[in-house]
């Protein structure tokens, strides 16, 4: 279906169109100017989803072909060129027959570029790139057939289009079906409307966010500064429960211009009152939520003080009910209070003053929604090279992370497996490259019966199958199924190699249950092959026991094993230095944590020295495989990503570290007295931490960090003091801290009998 043949640059592909769409010029109804709206792609070779057209024309511009090209688009959910995904989400109330019909015959409809011309037609044109926001209006009593009006970044003045749902063949058939399922109502759980269906196609093409301070705003593929300015700042002061019940206004469209214009004052206005405002000691949240006779009665009875007394393990109880009475209140702070007021409540914890972090430092900390395949799909051209800076997108990463069905697409930037300024082509050339390489080192070991034969490869493979075996099994791509097979097609067509051989040189004939060179899971099988590889990729440091958490997620997003272990060996870059034989990795690492402490949370500091406890011990295992077992699975990978983009610092996890102290630091200081029990305390935290309210904690205490140094650096500067002892310096390993290159430490060259681990 297409029109007669022109210009290319004159035709568009429609993509989406909704009929019976109004302009309403005056209050009378007889000048509303019927017309279509619609979602066209140019024909320019060059073009992204950015570059898409929203356009709208009047019905009398168009020719007859145009009409009834228009009104057949309409009549088929506007699908063309939208992806199969997306076609199945617009369909499934409309029936099955539309969905197969698309499936026998991909058509691409074809017409002329829509008129940009506004000198009284109406119509008009604009690129996705050149909105900043729309406002959905739904049909409400004040007005009968919802809405949408939008606005540009270039404040260009569009006319509100209005759907005029009962004349819409389309939306009257999808009513209708909606009605004899008994659910009239759209995604959002309001009734639906032919506004739903355009916003659904619309979050297919690109990034769309809904304001939290108005829901029917949208943006349109928004900015981290857009985001920030359209997110809550305050509470309507007539909801005071304390003040009288104020009579609701009707209802009222607000000003969106005059929101745009304040957005930005409203942030810096807001958060610093909020600031002000909030509480920030664990009393005084109890106080403010328990009445006061029950606290007393609970601390001063004489069995709990003699108890506390008597035994010094009870301080422990008592520092895990605060902990549990912490949580709860921090809980109901979230469900009844603004996002904004959190961040600037866990901003005066940590005991800041105004001039240390402003309060626009303080709303850029809030954490974003993970960034989606659209909104990923959108940072890149048509070449498949990034359009904004690589800043930019590990700014996005670090604030909201990655949805689990781009992590496949996005970690291997974020490993160095691809360059951040290549294009598509470049990034096929290099896998093609690194299949071949990963081939070459797996041949070194698979095909070379002598080097399997000593005693240091029995030892690491030994140990790899040891971990392997017990590797996240509550995962369900790891447990074991009774008749699967490591070496079927599935994992000969990865390298080309395991084919030549049953399953692995090393794993026997026989089955035996507890075997184990016997790995049956294919899974596991293909991470065994990986750090045997690494094993002869790295021959220095060979394979060390805490590896397997680090490949294990890397492993679950890709399932498969030359990208996997690319991604693995680029993580171990930095992580290589946990591993080392001598420990000076992890040394250095506690050691900087400890100077860390020291300078941020003195206080705690000094109470952890009556507890002899400033080794930080506890933080071993939580810096070794960067908190792997400490957190949810989804939250590692959430953490990881956020780490890997070195936004502030390549020693980020450090601050995570300093993030876990300070959100335990009144308990600490309250009921912990001895090593054992702050050992035993923080060892009981596995599974029980926030990571989103650690990142928020840990970026604020970075800032506070960064200006701290800032500060004592000016006051060296500019001192008249003639003796550099009454000059604070800050330490070397401190100031590296602020550096975001990657700390890299290899393993010496391994001596010969000296084994693995």
């Amino acid at each position: 279906m297409s029109s007669a043949p022109s210009s290319s640059s004159n035709k568009v592909e429609l993509l989406y169109v909704k009929s019976k769409a109004y302009l309403h010029p005056t209050t009378s109804k007889k000048d509303n100017v019927p017309g279509f709206l619609t979602l066209s792609r140019p024909r320019l070779g060059n073009v992204t989803n950015k570059d898409i057209l929203l356009s709208f024309t009047p019905e009398f511009m168009l020719s007859k072909d145009e009409l009834e090209m228009y009104k057949a688009v309409d009549l088929d959910n506007g699908t063309f060129g939208i992806s199969d995904q997306l076609q199945s989400l617009l369909v499934t109330e409309i029936g099955k027959s539309q969905k197969n019909s698309r499936k026998t015959s991909q058509k691409v409809c074809l017409a002329n570029k829509p008129s940009a011309s506004l000198d009284g037609t109406g119509a008009f044109c604009v690129s996705l790139s050149h909105i900043y926001l729309i406002q959905f209006r739904t049909p409400s009593l004040g007005w009968w057939y919802g809405s949408i009006i939008i606005h540009s970044r270039s404040r260009e003045k569009f006319p509100v289009v209005f759907f005029h749902d009962d004349e819409s063949p389309l939306t009257l058939q999808k009513q209708k079906l909606k009605n004899q399922s008994f659910d009239p109502f759209g995604e959002d759980g309001a009734m639906y409307w032919g506004g739903q269906d355009f916003l659904l196609v619309l979050k297919g093409l690109i990034a769309v966010d809904r304001s939290t301070v108005e829901p029917s705003v949208y943006l349109i593929d928004p900015s981290s500064s857009d985001l920030v300015n359209f997110s809550p700042y305050g509470q309507d002061k007539s909801t005071d429960a304390s003040g009288p019940k104020v009579k609701p206004e009707p209802y009222k469209l607000p000003d969106f211009n005059k929101m745009i214009a304040t957005a930005k004052w409203k942030v810096l206005e807001t958060v610093a009152t909020l600031g002000l405002r909030t509480k920030n000691q664990v009393a005084d949240i109890i106080d403010e939520r328990v009445p006061q006779g029950v606290v007393k009665l609970i601390f001063n009875k004489p069995e709990v003080q003699k108890i506390s007394n008597d035994f010094d393990s009870a301080r422990i109880y008592l520092a895990k009910w605060a902990v549990q009475v912490k949580e709860e209140a921090e809980q109901s702070q979230r469900e009844f209070m603004l996002e904004d007021a959190v961040y600037a409540r866990i901003n005066k914890e940590l005991d800041n003053e105004s001039k240390l972090l402003t309060p626009q430092e303080i709303s850029n900390t809030s954490r974003r929604k993970p960034v989606s395949s659209v909104e990923w799909n959108g940072f890149f051209d048509h070449e498949g090279r990034l359009t904004l800076t690589t800043d930019e997108v590990k700014k996005r990463i670090f604030h909201g992370g990655l949805e689990n069905n781009v992590r496949k697409e996005a970690w291997p930037f974020l490993l160095g497996v691809y360059a951040w300024d290549s294009s598509k082509r470049d990034r096929e050339a290099t896998k093609q490259s690194l299949q071949s390489s990963y081939c070459d080192f797996k041949r070194r070991w698979a095909e070379d019966e002598l080097k399997r034969e000593t005693d240091f490869w029995k030892d690491q493979k030994v140990r790899i199958e040891k971990d392997v075996h017990r590797n996240d099994r509550h995962l369900d791509l790891f447990k074991d199924k009774k008749k699967s097979t490591p070496n079927g097609p599935q994992n000969s067509s990865a390298t080309g190699i395991a084919n030549s051989r049953e399953s692995s040189p090393e794993t026997p004939d026989e089955d035996l249950e507890w075997n184990l060179a016997n790995i049956e899971n294919v899974h596991l099988f293909r991470m065994r092959e990986i750090l045997l590889t690494f094993n002869e990729y790295n021959t220095n440091l060979g394979y060390v026991q805490g590896m397997t958490d680090l490949l294990s997620p890397i492993y679950v997003v890709f399932q498969d094993e030359v990208l996997s272990f690319w991604a693995f060996a680029g993580f171990m870059e930095r992580m290589e230095r946990n591993f080392v034989r001598d420990q000076s990795g992890m040394k250095k690492q506690m050691l900087v944590l400890n100077e860390l402490v020291q300078f941020m949370l003195p206080d705690l500091f000094r109470h952890l020295e009556k507890c002899e406890s400033t080794d930080l011990f506890f933080f071993f295992r939580m810096l070794l495989v960067w908190y792997k077992r400490e957190f949810e699975w989804d939250e590692v990978n959430t953490l990881w990503e956020a780490l890997w983009t070195d936004y502030y610092s390549s020693q980020y996890h450090l601050f995570l570290a300093l993030a876990v102290l300070s959100d335990n630091e009144r308990i600490m200081k309250q009921n912990l007295r001895r090593f054992d029990e702050v050992l035993k305390y923080m060892n009981d935290l596995l599974g029980r931490m926030k990571l989103h309210d650690l990142l928020v904690r840990s970026e604020l205490l970075f800032l506070r960090f960064r200006r701290m140094v800032d500060l004592i650096d000016r006051e060296t500067t500019n001192s008249t003091s003639s003796s550099d002892s009454q000059q604070m310096k800050i330490n070397p390993d401190l100031r590296q801290l602020l550096s975001r290159k990657i700390v890299v430490q290899k393993e010496e060259v391994r001596p010969e009998g000296v084994g693995g681990g």
